[in-house]
């Protein structure tokens, strides 16, 4: 059976699909190169519940134990598409909706995600590298994503990561091992947004650095949105770095926490950014407003910073 080992491994061109044939158990393992999604704009990879999906491996491994990582991940996920250059490219590297913690993307480079599109509460416009749409009542998008490199993505919001729990909606993904490199923003935060607006998006970030992302606008790094009735944003992050990020016209280089509701006229919801022994060192917006760091709304907050 096709991709049942490696010497029946499946064609780079077949991965989704192998993707979506698995079975809950099942795990894929992803020989170094560089894989697509497909030729479209909107293609793009999608994780499932259930299936774990590991890349960095040389093709002759008998256990997962046997990658090595020594010179980084091999395994490109990636948008580029059409002409050389990525303005033609897949608004988005990986699309994902209703995953619970069982999906797992782990060893991959996720690179070139172009989503010029004005951004939209439903998924337009936002996250180039890896978007979590968790958007509506029923909506839930809580995937883990380890040991992975995230660069040059670009999109309006959220150019590196976008976690969607817009209007009752919820997005509770984990990152761990992960890199966020030079990805920019049109809008806003060029490495992660999370979009808790009357719902709930809140990360779990271990382990990670964010490190000359960029922005046209509002913040560098790192976007927490926990706005009107019922929002919620409380991104952990544990042994994380913010470095030379930078907001080109903004407030905040490394990142912002706002309970701010859409009409900007009160403080319905809830944020906090929990950081928890990391290092937020020479990040900066244009504004001088907030180097570092800004909160909007009333009650709004970062909790346990311990260097800058």
């Amino acid at each position: 059976m096709s991709g049942s080992s490696w010497n029946n491994a499946a064609a780079g061109t077949s991965l989704q699909s192998i993707i979506d044939g698995a079975q809950v158990g099942d795990q894929v393992w992803v020989t170094c190169g560089t894989y697509t999604a497909g030729a479209a704009r909107s293609d793009a990879f999608s994780m499932r519940t259930g299936v774990e999906i590991y890349g960095g491996f040389q093709g002759n491994e008998q256990a997962l134990d046997d990658r090595l990582f020594s010179c980084g991940p091999c395994s490109i996920l990636s948008a580029e598409i059409g002409a050389a250059g990525t303005t033609d490219n897949c608004y988005n590297v990986i699309y994902n909706a209703q995953l619970d913690s069982t999906a797992i993307l782990d060893g991959f480079v996720i690179r070139d995600g172009y989503d010029d599109r004005s951004p939209t509460s439903d998924g337009n416009g936002l996250g180039g590298g890896i978007y979590n749409h968790g958007y509506g009542p029923s909506g839930h998008c809580d995937p883990v994503i380890r040991n992975c490199i995230f660069t040059n993505n670009s999109a309006s919001w959220g150019a590196g990561a976008f976690n969607n729990g817009y209007n009752q909606g919820d997005s509770e993904p984990s990152y761990i091992n992960c890199i966020f490199y030079q990805n920019h923003a049109f809008i806003e935060a060029g490495g992660m947004d999370s979009y808790g607006v009357g719902g709930n998006a809140s990360p779990l970030v271990i382990n990670t650095l964010f490190y000359e992302n960029t922005s046209a606008t509002n913040v560098g790094a790192m976007y927490a949105w926990g706005g009107n009735a019922g929002g919620n944003c409380h991104p952990v992050l544990i042994n994380c770095a913010f470095v030379n990020n930078q907001a080109t016209n903004g407030y905040g280089g490394a990142f912002i926490a706002d309970n701010l509701d859409e009409n900007g006229s009160a403080s319905s919801g809830s944020c906090t950014v929990t950081l928890q022994n990391c290092i937020v060192w020479n990040n900066n917006s244009s504004t001088g407003t907030g180097h570092s760091f800004y909160v909007r709304g009333t009650g709004a907050q970062v909790l346990s910073l311990i260097h800058i």
